[in-house]
């Protein structure tokens, strides 16, 4: 009987070389093929990566130029804005020295007055409002401090008294306040 096996064994051992040939070759194959499948699943998720971080970005880019785009068309004025606000100082001076003129000039100071409403309102109505600074604290985002005022009647670092009006176009300071700002007096210095 172990002759029957042997023979069988010797068999097998020459039928099975060719399939051993066969399937080393079919298995280095498929290791090859399993490698370049790794490789592409690799590209195809690193060109996923790059797809989703380009598509971000284009979504930002888009986003900021809507914001771009919404400002300018806030903001497209701001140049024009800061001209008529020349003319609404003058007629504010025409007003005043009218007033101070007396009653003959009673006629021409409504007029100006007039106009000098109808003008403000028009500011108003595109976004550009005065904003009040006398008696407030001083602040250089608002202020242009043109001079300091000693005196003890008000704290430091406080608005005293206003030169010419700051103006706001929507959110933003169009023209600094020309302010005078407190300050302590110093030994020997007396307030005017």
């Amino acid at each position: 009987m172990s002759d029957e096996f042997d023979d069988i064994a010797e068999d097998d051992v020459e039928v099975t070389a060719p399939a051993k040939e066969e399937s080393a070759a079919l298995s280095a194959e498929i290791e090859k093929l399993t490698q370049a499948l790794e490789q592409k699943a690799k590209e195809a998720a690193e060109a996923h990566d790059k797809y989703l971080r380009t598509s971000a970005d284009f979504d930002n880019y888009r986003k900021r130029m809507q914001r771009d785009l919404a400002d300018f068309r806030k903001y497209s004025n701001e140049q024009m804005a800061r001209e008529l606000l020349s003319v609404v100082d003058h007629l504010s001076l025409a007003i005043k020295h009218a007033a101070e003129a007396g009653e003959t000039s009673d006629g021409l100071r409504q007029g100006v007055e007039l106009v000098y409403k109808q003008l403000r309102d028009v500011l108003e109505k595109f976004g550009i409002t005065s904003f009040a600074s006398q008696g407030e604290p001083f602040d250089p985002a608002k202020h242009e401090a043109i001079m300091q005022e000693p005196t003890d009647a008000v704290p430091e670092n406080m608005v005293v008294q206003v030169f010419q009006e700051g103006y706001l176009y929507h959110d933003k300071v169009l023209r600094h306040a020309r302010v005078s700002v407190s300050r302590k007096p110093q030994a020997g210095e007396q307030e005017e």
